[in-house]
């Protein structure tokens, strides 16, 4: 069957960025009325030429995402060769860790599918309805290719209903265990995989949590937002005096006192309940300080139309940790929202260091970690931004 063809407008509507997979809506001239959600598609530039094939769906506002730039054909075999090659590129994570993101989307030239693992256990995500499209492809070269013991689906995103889409998680094939433990450098972790954050672990702080351990030895730790405890268990392990987490959930604080015993530093680690803003109050108020302070929140930016507002809780949440920080000590802060550009994130944390009355210098600027690569041509896979900061007094 031969496939459909859309054409973009001309000018400045249609305009489409060299090498980027997403195409709006507004970029479409016409469309025809045979093509239905879920159809392959060629787009065409308004001269004529090809751009690209990719899969459609009108209830989207990236309404065409880009499968291919070569126009070869979308089958098994194009699946097959990009799963493999991503899973090759992890090759160098493999002897650190056995939980890793084997698929980023649109940055392994499969948008709309997430890949992770954890141990001989897959989580994917099928984001979108062209990836729901391909799922027994994706399942079948999944076994075949990782080779896991157990599959489970979470495609449970909130992206899944701005593509007409009802949220699905379950076991595919034998059920395994929701809890799965995994390693990371000398840690070991349990992980949520069916009710857990993303697919139940956040996989691409895994470079800061190592470097955190490694200027750990010998300090005062406070991990903000700890979820199940990756920050706090890194400091233990690298020799903090003491590692404190905070999160507001009782859950996963559970999950990471387990956690803490399980890689053996249960003596150094505490837990506490209560969200980051009241504890650095309660800190400040009693004028206990700490060597090190990470600062790794939700999402503060999910849309454009909120950065002003999630600058404004940035600040004042990073100010307060400068606050709570001894002379010389270390905050580890982070964004991760691709809304948040670093430029404007580092110029939140100057007027923060203005606002707390400290001086500020960079010791090390954070990205995510390799399994989640950047691709240049599509900034959006550059989301998470961080620095180690240096706080003294002014």
């Amino acid at each position: 069957m031969q496939t459909k063809s859309i054409k973009l407008r001309s000018g400045r509507l249609g305009a489409h960025r060299a090498g980027h997979p997403w195409i709006y809506k507004r970029q479409i001239l016409r469309t025809d009325p045979s093509i239905r959600p879920g159809d392959i598609v060629n787009v065409i530039a308004p001269d004529g030429k090809y751009i690209g094939t990719g899969y459609y769906n009108s209830h989207s506002d990236i309404c065409i995402r880009i499968l291919t730039f070569t126009n070869e054909p979308i089958d098994a075999g194009l699946f097959r060769s990009r799963m493999a090659a991503a899973d090759e590129k992890r090759s160098k994570i493999k002897p650190l860790t056995d939980a890793y993101r084997v698929v980023f989307s649109e940055a392994d030239g499969l948008p709309g599918l997430v890949i992770d693992r954890y141990g001989g256990t897959v989580v994917f995500q099928a984001l979108t309805l062209g990836m729901e499209r391909f799922k027994e492809t994706i399942i079948d070269l999944i076994d075949e290719i990782l080779k896991p013991e157990y599959i489970y689906e979470r495609s449970d995103s909130p992206y899944r209903k701005f593509e007409g889409l009802e949220e699905r998680r379950g076991w595919w094939g034998d059920e395994g265990s929701g809890c799965v433990e995994i390693s990371e450098g000398r840690a070991r972790f349990l992980v949520d995989i069916v009710r857990g954050h993303k697919t139940g672990f956040y996989l691409d702080q895994r470079s800061a949590r190592l470097a955190i351990g490694s200027a750990a030895k010998g300090r005062d730790v406070l991990d903000l937002f700890s979820y199940t405890g990756g920050f706090a268990v890194h400091a233990a392990l690298g020799g903090a005096r003491s590692a404190l987490g905070v999160d507001i959930k009782e859950d996963w604080l559970a999950l990471a006192g387990r956690n803490s015993e399980l890689s053996g530093v249960g003596k150094i680690t505490e837990f506490a309940r209560s969200d980051a803003f009241g504890y650095l109050k309660k800190m400040k108020t009693e004028g206990r300080l700490f060597d090190i302070i990470i600062v790794d929140p939700p999402s503060f930016a999910k849309a454009k139309y909120s950065l002003a507002s999630a600058s404004r809780g940035y600040e004042e949440l990073n100010t307060a940790a400068m606050r709570c920080l001894k002379d010389g000590g270390i905050l580890a802060t982070f964004s991760c929202s691709h809304n948040m550009p670093n430029e404007i994130f580092s110029g939140i944390l100057k007027k923060a260091s203005e606002k707390a009355g400290k001086s500020v210098s960079i010791l090390k600027r954070c990205h995510q970690a390799q399994d989640h690569p950047i691709v240049r041509a599509i900034p959006e896979t550059e989301y998470l931004k961080g620095y180690f900061l240096r706080i003294t007094e002014k």
